[in-house]
């Protein structure tokens, strides 16, 4: 039986060069509070909540490894889905590994360069339903694919998850959203930031008020990539990278 989550953007892992620096930014900018479980690759896995909700994850950047948050999709058969990523032109960087009674999980890159990671659930999770609601304020609530290639794109993720979408005729002009069982889960953008951003997967957070956030990450040591903008009828964003270099977007939907 297909767990519920199969699809959908289920976790969001902060690699950091600085681990005691980004969790006191993301605990003084967010609220969020954290706890230490060992790693089953070494050392310990950080997790970060607000009040009684999973908000992500975090460990410490390897070697050479630049700071970036991590989108991972929820697949059936972790295994299975690292070996079609593979014949899809994807390349994996963390084979698939278990972390016991919990997940099995491996990160890989898209064709374009992107970076993303698959989890399956085992156990209890692999019957847990995604949450559904309205996105609660201070956790992840949209995940964006920015990439230079769109049309190959859209073959990749549709291939590998079963993706479809809308939008512009081609995908590569305007923007797209991607759709898992009929509803809207992520989005895409040839939009790269600059001519030096590789492609990369953008993770937004819900805010109350994205100019007081952007303002406040800037205080604790952050920097704007994108000053707060409004787009008529979606909301209004920032680009914001925290102070080791991981990058995300602070939003409040036009409907919120």
């Amino acid at each position: 039986m297909a767990n519920p989550s199969t699809g959908r953007f289920c976790w969001h892992e902060l690699v950091t060069t600085d681990l005691a620096l980004a969790t006191k930014f993301y605990g003084e900018l967010l609220g969020w509070t954290f706890r230490d479980n060992p790693s089953p690759t070494g050392g310990d896995y950080r997790m970060f909540s607000l009040g009684e909700v999973m908000t992500g994850g975090a460990i410490a950047a390897p070697s050479g490894v630049p700071s970036g948050w991590l989108v991972y999709v929820a697949v059936d058969d972790a295994d299975a889905s690292a070996k079609k990523l593979t014949e899809l032109g994807g390349k994996i960087m963390v084979p698939p590994t278990t972390v016991p009674d919990m997940l099995r999980f491996a990160c890989a890159f898209d064709p374009q360069g992107a970076a993303f990671g698959i989890l399956q659930p085992l156990g209890a999770g692999a019957s847990q339903a995604p949450y559904e609601g309205p996105p609660r304020s201070n956790t992840f609530c949209w995940d964006e694919l920015h990439t230079r290639d769109t049309a190959a794109a859209k073959s990749f993720y549709s291939s590998a998850f079963g993706w479809t979408g809308k939008g512009e005729a081609d995908g590569s002009n305007g923007y797209w959203h991607w759709r898992n069982a009929d509803k809207d889960i992520g989005g895409m953008t040839s939009h790269m930031g600059g001519p030096n951003v590789p492609p990369h997967w953008l993770a937004y957070v819900a805010v109350s008020d994205v100019d007081a956030v952007t303002k406040k990450a800037v205080e604790l040591g952050g920097k704007v990539l994108m000053p707060a903008m409004e787009i008529e009828k979606v909301g209004r964003f920032s680009v914001v990278q925290d102070p080791t270099g991981a990058v995300f977007s602070p939003f409040r939907s036009a409907r919120s």
